[in-house]
């Protein structure tokens, strides 16, 4: 079984449609795909009806951005897209995603530097990513990652903190819509020597697992990621993190197999 638990399609800040990104899998012999995409599920079900025409697996999936002490991502899978409280909260989230870029467009207004806020706002669940994209465009930056450093990074110009969602509300939020909480990209607090304590704020109210494999993961990274997930009888899950052309990572290149506790626990 060929699994990519970690996809993002224009619905958010990646370049293909869903629709597409079911298709390249189909290509590439992947049989289940969740699309994750920042704060939103509007590509979901487009993205599941195609998986059922042609016979890829697709889990509806959201990757919901939070901050306590770190900026927290948690993926959530098998969510209910009717769910009334979380489609309530996701279209709160989405406002203040677009009064944050309008911020940011006119902070980086006074440096002399502008966009096209109408173009901007066009992007549905728009994000810093799209602000990179419309300075390449305007010819201010060569690429994203000199956007994020010169600008809109925590040490840019005009970077203007978001107001997020504790990582605690975001676990509730999944767990209420029916789904598991997964801790996303979990490197970052492996290395810190946090990781445990997060784990174990978060599980008392319903976190099911980490992402124990990952593109930036060595093999002694995810062995270490493994056995802290048995420890705390987590689900161990797996994806490459997609986005198409803007993050050089091909679908399906992080090769894993879920263990019984964690198929079962996700259906798949």
């Amino acid at each position: 079984m060929k699994i990519d638990l970690h996809l993002h399609s224009n619905a958010s800040d990646g370049s293909d449609c869903p629709e597409k990104i079911v298709d390249i899998a189909l290509s590439k012999g992947i049989d289940v795909i969740s699309i994750t995409d920042h704060d939103t599920i509007d590509g979901v079900e487009s993205a599941m009806a195609r998986g059922r025409e042609v016979g890829v697996q697709v889990i509806s999936g959201i990757e919901m951005s939070a901050f306590s002490s770190y900026e927290v991502h948690v993926l959530g899978y098998n969510i209910r897209l009717d769910d009334t409280m979380l489609c309530a909260k996701l279209k709160e989230l989405k406002d203040r995603r677009r009064e944050r870029a309008l911020r940011i467009a006119d902070k980086l207004a006074e440096y002399k530097i502008y966009i096209d806020k109408d173009e901007l706002l066009a992007y549905d669940c728009v994000g810093r990513p799209h602000i990179a994209k419309l300075l390449i465009k305007g010819g201010y930056v060569g690429s994203v990652q000199e956007a994020f450093d010169r600008y809109l990074g925590k040490n840019g110009i005009a970077y203007i903190k978001s107001d997020r969602l504790t990582p605690l509300s975001a676990v509730k939020l999944i767990k209420d819509a029916g789904g598991q909480a997964v801790i996303a990209h979990p490197l970052i607090f492996l290395t810190k020597g946090v990781i445990e304590d997060l784990i174990s704020g978060l599980k008392n109210y319903g976190l099911d697992g980490i992402e124990a494999y990952y593109p930036s993961h060595s093999l002694g990274d995810t062995k270490k990621l493994l056995a802290i997930a048995d420890k705390y009888k987590l689900i161990a899950t797996g994806g490459t993190d997609y986005h198409g052309v803007i993050r050089n990572t091909e679908i399906g290149s992080v090769k894993w197999t879920p263990d019984n506790f964690t198929a079962r626990r996700l259906g798949i």
